[in-house]
């Protein structure tokens, strides 16, 4: 590992009445004190399934609908059953005014939306069983949630979405359907002593044993037989932990949460026959056509990273994996190293907005801000990360790519050739799922003629068209002009717009 000394470079990003994106050098950035250079390499890869998506070049969310409430009734605050009442964020009425917007948004590229809180009371309620909708959510119009559910997964085609859904494999809670059978089978985790272990969030399924006597497979079967899940041709599953997360008290009275290995140790499986049986279940669903996406790369692998079961985790925090596999072969939805690119979380932005308007709003700022940048990120090969002790951090890519990641700051600057693409929440970037005659243009807090220069590998005729984009479609825009590989235009805060070639 190198360790070098380099000063701080300054980004011009003051605004005026003109500003250009200026050819600079090509090592445009740098950080200050101490840094490490890191540099990726390859490690032997293998699928061990079939992924049906390309998940680094669409764009992928989670939409919270419903959370099922709970009092903590164990140590005082671990969730064992539901309490009755629910906390709606979005119906599936919502949820497809939500997905038709951000189709608009994201300019038609390919999604995959998968539902939180569909069933039941809401999120985590009533696993192991998952097998009801949740009524609090349905349409008025149709008979039951589970109706609505399979509503909006085909209306969701529409607007290049594959709407599937975010399950749990893991947790089993007193008041499911499911829970005297799974005691009665014996298939849910024990403590040494035999005594049903008591975990974070509910009792804990042993995967080795449900496998066993086939009761994963049939919950995966019923599942499967209720909602389309095939035809989505993916399905997120939580929490779908490798090692059992066991809350306890510590000396100084506070709580804490442990991790168990083997989960079940009454049953005498050892973690390689854990491990064994969560990859059964992946390819089981693998099996139906379904790839398996999971919550996170700490604790939820399955063999080492050369070992391909998980196109994407939703939290990609790995930087080890980020250092030794490519975007196509593993990425995420939040990417714990953002100078190789990092997403927006709609599950977040819409459950945290005052209104679904003031949602789209949020969503367009992240989109532009994070997602457009990883899809034209994606597209190259990496090659190194700098970092320094501040969690500051360079990417450096194939083609002469380059981001800076600012950690306090939350800010991230791209540029390609020396030639910035984003800086201080300003976005000139190409569109790469619609080809080479597009670029986007967004800015947070709005500038009056700025001159951006085309990256190489970007064409704009000189009849070129542009657009506002927003949830409701597009609006001809032509505060705009092009010279040569100039780019000059003018945009109000939080206005984003399309150039595309005629």
């Amino acid at each position: 590992m190198k360790r070098i000394i380099i000063a701080i470079a300054v980004l011009a990003a003051a605004m005026s009445c003109r500003q250009t994106s200026q050819p600079a050098d090509p090592e445009v950035f740098s950080l200050q004190g101490q840094v490490d250079t890191l540099l990726f390499s390859q490690v032997p890869f293998e699928w061990k399934v079939t992924p049906r998506h390309d998940y680094s070049k669409m764009f992928t969310t989670k939409l919270f609908l419903c959370q099922a409430e709970y009092d903590g009734d164990f140590l005082g605050r671990y969730k064992m059953h539901d309490n009755g009442r629910q906390t709606v964020y979005l119906t599936i009425d919502q949820a497809y005014d939500v997905i038709k917007g951000m189709d608009q948004i994201t300019l038609g590229i390919p999604k995959i939306v998968y539902l939180v809180g569909w069933q039941y009371n809401g999120h985590d309620s009533k696993y192991p069983a998952f097998f009801e909708g949740n009524e609090a959510v349905k349409r008025p119009e149709d008979k039951d949630a589970l109706q609505s559910v399979r509503w909006l997964m085909e209306a969701a085609k529409e607007y290049n979405t594959a709407v599937s859904l975010h399950i749990n494999m893991f947790d089993a809670f007193e008041d499911s359907p499911l829970f005297e059978k799974y005691r009665d089978a014996d298939v849910l985790a024990r403590k040494k002593d035999g005594s049903l272990m008591n975990s974070e969030w509910g009792y804990k399924v042993c995967y080795a044993a449900e496998w066993e006597k086939g009761l994963a497979q049939e919950r995966i079967d019923r599942l499967c037989s209720l909602l389309p899940v095939a035809e989505a041709g993916t399905i997120h599953i939580d929490a779908f932990h490798q090692t059992a997360p066991v809350p306890f008290i510590n000396k100084d009275g506070r709580h804490e949460v442990g991790s168990v290995s083997p989960i079940s140790p009454w049953h005498g499986y050892t973690a390689e026959q854990d491990m064994e049986a969560r990859a059964n279940i992946v390819r089981y669903f693998d099996s139906k056509g379904i790839d398996v996406t999971t919550e996170g790369a700490w604790n939820m692998t399955i063999g080492d990273i050369s070992e391909g079961y998980f196109p994407m985790y939703f939290h990609f925090n790995s930087e080890k994996m980020s250092l030794s596999l490519t975007a196509s072969q593993c990425n995420g939805v939040n990417c714990g190293v953002r100078a190789f690119g990092n997403n927006v979380n709609g599950e977040q932005v819409f459950m945290r907005a005052e209104s679904i308007e003031a949602g789209f709003d949020a969503f367009k700022k992240g989109f532009c801000g994070k997602s457009l940048i990883c899809q034209y990120l994606n597209t190259f090969g990496r090659k190194a990360l700098i970092k320094n002790e501040n969690g500051d951090c360079i990417g450096v890519f194939e083609d002469g790519v380059r981001t800076m990641y600012e950690e306090e700051e939350e800010k991230m600057s791209v540029a390609k050739d020396g030639i910035i693409l984003a800086s201080e929440g300003d976005v000139f970037m190409p569109a790469v799922w619609l080809g080479n005659e597009n670029i986007v243009a967004f800015s947070e807090n709005g500038y009056t003629d700025k001159t951006w220069t085309l990256p190489s590998g970007t064409v704009l005729p000189r009849n070129a068209g542009a657009w506002t984009i927003s949830r409701n479609g597009r609006t001809e825009f032509t505060d705009f002009k092009i010279k040569g590989r100039q780019v000059t235009l003018t945009l109000a805060p939080g206005q984003m717009v399309l150039i595309a070639g005629k």
